[in-house]
């Protein structure tokens, strides 16, 4: 036998089979964003749970036999169980903290249970997660009875009895998953838009914890600052471009400003393109003891940067949902 095939390989093939996957599924992303948005009533929590989505959906492709024929049922389906099972861990999580016996008076540090306690029972109080999801379903996108049925595995009856139960119950939907999100400080953005503006890429990767992780949601990931060559690095891109794209996709000019979107100071990037300027990244730091623990960009999620710039008042341009490539799995070369 010859020896194995190494990771390289396997991922490059993986790679080439998620861009047609994202290429293929990307007439579907809208209303799946919008479904998620409704279910979590948070923008930043939809967009979590559009890539979790499509990551499950992706990777149980090839563990199904039967034939799919309605893809967009199959990811709201799939996009109802990952909430779900979000939920359900929260719930776990919860009660694990009641568990607990409670910290000595002399005990350093806060006690962050009762927080992460209120935030489950007010999860919990809400509708339940096949009446919510049921009700999302039939009143913002007037899905019939069966086909509800059919995304969340269940009988027409009892879908019926969920919308009933739901709509006697139902509040303002802006109940959401836990979330383990450390915003950034207003110190810490700033110094990093200061080493950004400097072209200072060594000190950008200084900001950053040993373990940090740095994405472009959907698409890219890097894990840890040394995890390639600084000249590799997503921050390096992001500061000095792609000289290896065609022209059609150089911008004339790149600026960055500080902005803030729902109270949480974040990193907007604004390309200008044929004489106009247009957000087209947004980048969200998570703090912690004042480096970032993971810093995300979300240029590729169209539907997310639309809604920031609708906020904020400010034009956008977007619409991929991945880096343009010659073909799928395959990357622009630099030339010789």
């Amino acid at each position: 036998m010859g020896e194995p095939e190494g990771p390289d390989a396997l991922r490059d093939e993986l790679r080439a089979a998620w861009h047609r996957y994202v290429d293929r599924v990307a007439p579907l992303r809208p209303a799946l964003h919008a479904y998620c948005r409704r279910l979590t009533g948070d923008l930043w929590d939809a967009e979590d749970l559009v890539q979790d989505t499509l990551l499950r959906a992706f990777a149980h492709l090839g563990s199904i036999h039967h034939a799919i024929r309605d893809p967009r049922s199959y990811l709201l389906r799939t996009a109802t169980h990952v909430w779900i099972d979000t939920l359900r861990r929260a719930a776990t999580h919860g009660r694990a903290l009641d568990a607990l016996p409670p910290p000595a008076p002399a005990g350093p540090g806060p006690d962050a249970g009762p927080a992460l306690r209120d935030a489950s029972a007010q999860i919990l109080g809400r509708l339940a997660p096949q009446e919510r999801a049921a009700v999302v379903l039939r009143e913002a996108f007037e899905l019939p009875i069966d086909e509800i049925a059919a995304i969340l595995v269940t009988t027409p009856g009892a879908v019926k009895a969920a919308l009933h139960r739901g709509r006697e119950r139902l509040v303002a939907p802006d109940a959401s998953p836990v979330s383990r999100y450390r915003p950034p400080s207003p110190a810490l953005v700033e110094g990093f838009i200061e080493r950004w503006r400097a072209g200072d890429v060594p000190g950008l990767l200084g900001l950053l914890l040993e373990s940090a992780s740095t994405e472009n949601v959907g698409c890219g990931l890097d894990l840890g600052p040394d995890s390639v060559e600084p000249e590799e690095h997503f921050l390096y891109k992001a500061v000095h471009g792609h000289p290896e794209w065609p022209a059609a996709f150089q911008p004339e000019a790149v600026r960055v400003e500080r902005g803030q979107v729902a109270g949480e100071p974040v990193v907007l990037c604004f390309a200008t393109r044929r004489g106009e300027e247009a957000l087209e990244q947004l980048l969200r730091l998570e703090e912690v003891e004042g480096r970032i623990a993971r810093l995300r960009g979300y240029a590729f999620c169209p539907e997310t940067l639309r809604a920031v710039a609708e906020t904020l008042g400010v034009p956008v341009r977007t619409g991929l949902y991945r880096y343009p490539t010659p073909a799928p799995g395959q990357a622009f070369r630099a030339a010789p």
